[in-house]
């Protein structure tokens, strides 16, 4: 049991007590009826400023999270001033694309990882969101394509978008679609620089066959097997080298041409089959390319035309020079796309506000740590204020007041302890002070009789 003398005394002070706050709690009324006014525009005020800074922080820590990631696959951005600079490219960009900046930043990290200069991430990024739009595919597949296509074919930027411009080109001007065309280009990737094959002449193959409803998967596989074929010279297999002995072709000397002008040289061999008779064409194709290929180098030889033609338009820069851009100029000309933009460049200045904001957040929860730390550290000494904290619920069940007395005198002593963050303890308990004043009706009989059952729970 708890010591009686000392529940009396704590019983005996609240009643003493009661009559002198009476007093206080109609000279609070009095104050608080002048200052009703001035304390709810004060608290609106607060509110509203305090859900104004809240979107430009968060945004800033999101973007910052990003930018993170840049930093940790680009090199020279442990340089404050370079770090800030391509933050503020980024969210530049960002008002002239319609893409947020953190979906650009997740573009220049890629591009960052796959070993681009820091001084191409910029016109990179710019350039997969185009293409994304243009091609009708997300701007990070498009970044990813770029740049395989960077190492695959061993292109600058510029190269990359002469490239871009070529697929677009023969995706406007035949049945096949860009998107297509470049899952093919990607697919072969660098087996065309092995074999002589540029990068444009292989688009070209793949759009004719793609335009026949041939599936790129399929349609990369045949142009492979087609190209290592012909490239295969002196290690050409007995039955290749009896295909093309039947074709009147040298396997060496057609390695040699493929080398030189490879375009010159796959028309060649294409009109050579085209040429057999139906009853020979079919084993001369297993015997030179394998059967799986078939399906994807039949439809060269019916469409011939279409293939020059083909060739033509990649070889053509007045033809397909800023296809891409064209295209994406014409796809961005939405309202849509004019909203996501206002929406951008809103967030860009969110994001520059919230910024500001970012070392002292920093700072202070730098500084709040050890004093986390020695409250765990505390309470993890201190296990008895659990047992204490069991009791006091126990007591609050127990005790036989009307609800309604329970639930407001709860809420006043949570309102209390609510006001007391650090910085602002005096104003807290100030502010606490006044509401326990205000509602001693309440409060009173709730602290004897939590007190009274506590002392018969222990």
């Amino acid at each position: 049991m708890a010591d009686s003398f000392q529940l009396k005394a704590i019983i005996t002070a609240v009643d003493q007590l009661s009559g002198p706050l009476k007093g206080m709690q109609r000279e609070l009324k009095g104050f608080q009826k002048e200052m009703a006014g001035l304390a709810i525009g004060a608290a609106a005020a607060g509110t509203a400023v305090l859900g104004a800074l809240a979107l430009p922080v968060n945004a800033a820590i999101g973007f910052e999270s990003k930018m993170a990631d840049i930093r940790k696959v680009v090199d020279g951005l442990d340089d404050k001033k370079a770090f800030a600079q391509m933050s503020d490219d980024i969210l530049t960009l960002s008002t002239q694309l319609p893409m947020a900046a953190e979906g650009i930043a997740e573009i220049v990290a890629a591009g960052g990882q796959a070993g681009i200069a820091r001084g191409d991430l910029m016109q990179f990024a710019n350039d997969a969101v185009k293409m994304g739009v243009a091609f009708d595919t997300t701007a990070e597949e498009s970044g990813q394509m770029m740049a395989q296509w960077r190492t695959a074919f061993r292109l600058t930027q510029e190269d990359v978008v002469v490239l871009a411009d070529k697929i677009n080109y023969l995706g406007n001007t035949g049945p096949a679609n860009a998107k297509k065309i470049s899952d093919i280009v990607t697919r072969i990737g660098p087996l065309g620089g092995v074999a002589g094959v540029a990068s444009g002449e292989i688009a070209a193959m793949g759009a004719t066959i793609a335009g026949m409803g041939v599936e790129s998967e399929i349609a990369s596989t045949g142009i492979k097997n087609f190209m290592l074929s012909l490239t295969a010279g002196k290690s050409a297999t007995k039955s290749q080298k009896e295909a093309l002995r039947a074709l009147r072709i040298s396997p060496t000397k057609l390695a040699a041409e493929m080398q030189k002008d490879s375009k010159t040289a796959i028309l060649k061999v294409l009109d050579s089959l085209s040429k057999l008779s139906a009853t020979d064409r079919p084993q001369i194709l297993t015997r030179l390319f394998g059967k799986e290929s078939i399906g994807a180098i039949a439809p060269l030889l019916t469409n011939m035309d279409l293939l020059r033609t083909n060739f033509e338009r990649v070889t053509d820069a007045q033809e397909y020079g800023g296809s891409m851009q064209k295209e994406y100029a014409s796809r961005a000309a939405t309202t849509e796309n004019q909203l996501v933009l206002l929406k951008n460049s809103v967030n860009a200045i969110s994001v520059t506000l919230g910024d500001t904001f970012l070392p002292a957040i920093n700072e202070a929860a730098e500084a709040v740590m050890p004093y986390l730390e020695q409250l765990r550290t505390f309470v993890r000494a201190n296990p008895e204020l659990v047992q204490s904290a069991a009791k006091f619920g126990a007591a609050l069940l127990a005790v036989g007041v009307s609800i309604g007395s329970l639930s407001r005198a709860v809420k006043i002593l949570n309102s209390v302890i609510n006001l007391s963050p650090a910085k602002v303890a005096i104003a807290a308990l100030v502010a606490g002070a006044m509401l326990i004043i205000e509602n001693w009706d309440d409060v009173a009989p709730v602290i004897k009789a939590v007190w009274q059952e506590v002392d018969n729970v222990a």
